[in-house]
């Protein structure tokens, strides 16, 4: 995990598929050309194995949920943007987060670590359909504030998503382009000021 470097926000970016040239990982990209320069961001690759609580034993498993659940409690707050899976959030997703929501049961030294409560996320999705992934932004709005994250009510949904990025890195008409630009500088503004906020009151994470 980087040092900080400037007092902008830290955000985690995570695309929530594993797929070489994934749609959601173009998307965030596409985003980083908007905010990169309004934030410090992390973009989050997770190796885990399906979740399984025999596998709480193994000290190299634990050692790399205990890297993400750092970089998750060092994150001034999370732009999450997850493919739908039979109107779902997608199993990696689901299963990072398990494995990162579990760890302070199974490690003492995270037990009062707090690695979702209180943060601004975002959620976006791409789809090739036409709903743009409403249904698994709907489950992902429950996960993710069942967890304690302030979940924002705006979301980034893009529909027909091959159309959008059939040369390469997505390009929208420039209505919707100012929609993605607004709602992400948006978020920004408010990740930067909660960051303020906690930095004068003391960290809750």
């Amino acid at each position: 995990m980087p040092p900080r470097e400037s007092g902008l926000p830290r955000l985690l970016l995570f695309p929530g598929s594993l797929r070489r040239d994934a749609y959601q990982r173009r998307l965030i990209e596409y985003f980083l050309t908007l905010i990169g320069d309004r934030c410090e961001p992390d973009m989050l690759v997770a190796d885990l194995p399906l979740f399984d609580q025999d596998l709480e034993q193994d000290a190299g498993v634990i050692e790399r949920v205990a890297a993400l659940h750092r970089r998750c409690v060092a994150a001034d707050g999370f732009i999450v943007a997850s493919p739908e899976y039979n109107g779902h959030v997608s199993p990696y997703v689901k299963n990072t987060v398990d494995w990162v929501s579990r760890l302070a049961r199974v490690d003492a030294r995270f037990a009062d670590a707090r690695p979702f409560r209180g943060k601004p996320l975002l959620l976006a999705c791409a789809s090739t359909g036409w709903t743009g992934g409403l249904l698994g932004l709907r489950d992902a709005r429950t996960l993710f504030g069942y967890l304690g994250c302030l979940v924002q009510a705006d979301q980034i949904c893009v529909s027909d998503a091959a159309h959008w990025a059939s040369e390469g890195p997505f390009r929208f008409e420039p209505a919707f382009a100012d929609h993605i630009a607004s709602t992400l500088l948006d978020f920004c503004r408010l990740a930067a000021a909660l960051k303020t906020r906690d930095s004068d009151n003391g960290s809750f994470a």
